[in-house]
């Protein structure tokens, strides 16, 4: 190889997260690296620091103008007429934009990354990364604020909340349902047909349901909402839009992003998005009665400590 192309299988994380910008797969939006890649108004040494750049990222942050010149077998002076062409005063201006975009970039308006044949793991922690950080900002923006204090009103008013999920979804509740626990919550997860059906037939006072469902056209947990319904139990859907059967049937429904095929990490994006909501319900409600949460739960810590609730036998050391 020569020094303008470094071998793909050991570029570092930082190229590789370049080489997702410029093959469109990163989904991210750097103004000077995109700058940079197009602008043909260079001399042959200016591509030399250009392409050494883009190579080697991870250098510019300890690099100096100087150093840069040595690495590119240019010169200093080089350097500084390359950062001028790229809309820089000088080298330390471009460099703090070139780091800043690296480390910062925006990913609007992108398309999500996919999996990719044989991919490096430096591109998968990247797009992973990329993934779980625009999730959140997506589902925090389907969230309004009107919405939530009615969510966070259902939650105070419950003394047991239901959770009703298939599949993948069962863990997420089961993850949400220890989470409340530390409210004051009796949780369940129920995902035996039977016993969803009779639950959700029994219609206790006090209860409010959670439906989890990432199709939002369950056929099973339709039902199970529309029993909900004729026994006036509050129920808030977790889906991925009103569009679907799901997101009709519930008092509140609260949108999850996700995408449709395995290889486009559609099941990341939602156990990540649902995951959000979840946090946040739990953050709400273990909020309204902090104090009380706090001493419960200091007691507890407590009662571990003392009765060895957390040792497989009392004499185990």
């Amino acid at each position: 190889r020569t020094q303008n192309s470094p071998c793909p299988d050991r570029m570092s994380p930082c190229s590789l997260m370049l080489a997702l910008v410029d093959s469109g797969q990163g989904g991210m939006k750097m103004g000077i690296i995109k700058e940079m890649q197009k602008n043909e108004q260079l001399t042959e040494r200016e591509k030399d620091i250009r392409n050494y750049i883009l190579a080697h990222p991870e250098n510019l942050d300890h690099f100096t103008s100087r150093d840069l010149g040595a690495a590119t077998f240019t010169s200093a002076a080089s350097v500084t007429r390359f950062c001028k062409k790229m809309g820089c005063e000088g080298y330390q201006e471009f460099k703090l934009r070139f780091l800043s975009d690296i480390r910062s970039g925006s990913s609007e308006g992108e398309k999500m990354p996919v999996i990719a044949p044989k991919e490096n793991v430096a591109v998968i922690m990247a797009k992973i990364y990329d993934i779980q950080k625009r999730v959140l900002d997506e589902t925090r923006s389907a969230l309004s604020l009107a919405q939530m204090y009615r969510v966070g009103g259902m939650l105070a008013q419950a003394k047991y909340i239901d959770f009703y999920a298939y599949d993948v979804n069962v863990h997420l509740a089961e993850y949400a349902c220890n989470q409340f626990f530390y409210c004051g919550k009796v949780a369940n997860t129920y995902i035996a047909t039977n016993s969803q059906q009779f639950m959700a037939m029994m219609g206790k006072e006090g209860h409010l349901a959670v439906i989890i469902s990432r199709t939002g056209e369950n056929s099973r947990l339709m039902e199970i909402a529309r029993q909900l319904k004729r026994q006036q139990v509050p129920t808030i859907v977790i889906t991925i839009g009103r569009e679907h059967s799901l997101g009709f049937m519930g008092d509140e429904m609260l949108v999850a992003a996700t995408e449709t095929r395995v290889e486009e990490l559609g099941t990341v994006m939602f156990s990540s998005s649902v995951k959000y909501i979840l946090d946040v319900m739990f953050c709400m409600t273990f909020s309204q009665c902090y104090e009380d949460n706090v001493k419960k739960n200091a007691y507890y810590e407590k009662l571990a400590r003392e009765k060895n609730l957390w040792a497989l036998f009392r004499d185990f050391n």
